[in-house]
């Protein structure tokens, strides 16, 4: 009689692991933060009022129409709403959602062109790096254009690999996905790829290819994307085309009006955020020869990287979707044996941490970050994986470096979740204040901001439903109390002493927070 084995649930188990890492990593307290920087509360807003008016054609901020970004990020976010409730975990569910997605087309597109192992480390690599954990809990349209772009690129792999007819099925998914992309950030879904697989081509000097890959399919991509975009236009007309296609994408990219210029190098620094810890196994990686789906890999991250460092605006979002096919590369490099290079890059990321702890443990103030952690929790932490990494560089195989790496990245977002990001809600959220002005002030009552940063304007806004007026300057806060009774107004500590040296107002300290006090304040006659 045989023994039992194992062998033939393999994949069962592998998806049940991935899908525990899944929520860990990505839905895990996922409301344990209130609304953070501007763009989450605002985008959190949108999808609000859409469920809330049904209108799910214009994206509304507070009545007016906003077009910064399409329309996919808020549908899902109103699907969000109606599992979770109007809450952070459903303004930031399409992230989380759209993060697994990845995460599990990785794990398929890796075992079926390579072998299980390749798949589940690229999955593994993939969901334990910072950039896909950082944006899975963001409520924003990056991480939903990073999944489209890993499904187009699966889909086109496995098109790429298929003579049977099935092939055409295969592009058919492909064109469907670039239109999706399209309704999640518009017509940058649509010029990677072309650009990617035009590098492809190119690479290969077999021009004619294109031919091959079913390019009618296109009216597939059309037939997602144009819809939408049609109906927004008859609807709002001409502002909509200005707005959304020349503002916020032609004039974004040729200019610095949105204040997002950085150097042209920005995005080497982020790429290694983005890919931490695994990034330094990117050296071993390169030096290996690639086969033809390795090629197409390349492409599909390259693209984007140089693509927007090309770019007037730069935002670190916006190279996310080079993180999945990175992570399939350095799979691949993860399963070979040990190397000189490979040594070299983890002793490489040892460095690294011993540099972090130093850094942010000693000089976190010079360097005006504050963890909300002590420096030398910082220190030890960091100086401990940098000692298990030069153990695993002196004797064990790349295999247990991916080991550990998950098993510390674990660590470190269990306990970051948990522990340090409920510090933050108080000193960089304004989700305590709804609470708390609820004991001050009527619901319909607005209330002031002198000065307010943009994250704490748009995150108040959010948490009392646009019933917020923001001033910045003595004679617009003047304008707002003239002929009233009392406002109650909020202004961070170090702007209190302007207002107490404006002779025409009075005020009373009532409640602070972090580092923002509210305060009635009136005409004084």
């Amino acid at each position: 009689m045989a023994k039992p084995t194992l062998r033939p649930y393999f994949d069962h188990i592998i998806i049940a692991v991935l899908a525990i890492v899944c929520y860990v990593f990505f839905f895990y307290a996922l409301g344990g933060i209130g609304l953070a920087g501007p763009d989450e509360p605002r985008y959190a807003a949108i999808a609000r009022e859409m469920l809330t008016t049904g209108d799910y054609i214009t994206p509304r901020l507070y009545g007016s129409p906003w077009f910064e970004k399409p329309v996919l990020m808020y549908w899902l976010a109103a699907i969000g709403y109606k599992i979770f409730g109007i809450n952070e975990t459903g303004a930031r569910f399409p992230s989380a959602l759209c993060a697994t997605i990845c995460v599990f087309f990785i794990y398929w597109c890796g075992r079926r062109f390579w072998d299980r192992a390749t798949g589940f480390l690229a999955a593994l690599i993939l969901a334990t790096s910072v950039g896909p954990f950082v944006f899975a809990r963001a409520a924003s349209a990056d991480m939903p254009l990073a999944a489209c772009l890993t499904m187009a690129l699966v889909f086109f792999v496995a098109a790429f690999n298929d003579a049977t007819p099935r092939r055409r099925t295969w592009f058919y998914a492909f064109y469907a996905a670039l239109g999706l992309g399209v309704l999640a950030k518009g017509p940058v879904a649509l010029l990677l790829p072309a650009l990617s697989l035009g590098g492809f081509l190119l690479l290969r000097g077999k021009w004619d290819d294109w031919k091959t890959w079913n390019p009618k399919g296109l009216w597939i991509t059309a037939a997602v994307a144009v819809p939408w975009y049609l109906l927004c236009t008859i609807v709002n007309g001409r502002e909509f085309l200005r707005v959304f296609f020349i503002s916020h994408n032609l004039e974004r990219f040729t200019t610095t009006v949105f204040g997002h210029d950085r150097p042209f190098f920005f995005y080497l620094p982020v790429l290694l955020l983005l890919t931490f810890p695994w990034t330094f196994m990117l050296i071993s990686a390169l030096r290996r020869t690639f086969g033809k789906n390795d090629h197409i890999l390349l492409w599909w991250a390259i693209v984007p990287f140089v693509f927007f460092s090309l770019s007037r605006s730069k935002l670190p979002g916006y190279i996310l979707p080079m993180v999945p096919p990175i992570a399939l590369l350095l799979a691949r490099e993860a399963i070979q044996p040990t190397s000189r290079v490979y040594r070299v890059a983890v002793y490489i990321e040892a460095g690294t941490m011993v540099f972090i702890g130093v850094a942010f443990g000693f000089f976190g103030n010079t360097l005006n970050v504050d963890p909300h952690v002590s420096g030398m929790v910082i220190v030890a932490v960091t100086f401990v994986i940098a000692a298990c990494l030069a153990v695993i560089a002196l004797w064990l195989k790349p295999v247990f470096l991916a080991g550990f790496n998950v098993i510390a990245m674990a660590a470190l977002v269990i306990t970051a979740t948990t522990m340090v990001f409920p510090r933050f809600d108080s000193t960089d959220t304004m989700r305590p204040w709804r609470s708390a002005l609820d004991q001050l002030v009527s619901p319909g009552q607005t209330v002031l901001m002198y000065k307010p940063a943009r994250w704490a304007e748009y995150g108040l806004d959010y948490y009392r439903f646009g019933i917020v007026q923001s001033t910045f300057s003595p004679d617009e806060l003047l304008q707002a109390v003239k002929n009233k009774p009392r406002l109650l107004c909020i202004a961070e500590d170090k702007t209190l002493a302007e207002l107490s040296h404006i002779p025409t107002v009075d005020l009373e300290v009532v409640h602070a927070i972090g580092g923002q006090t509210a305060f009635w304040v009136w005409q004084v006659k």
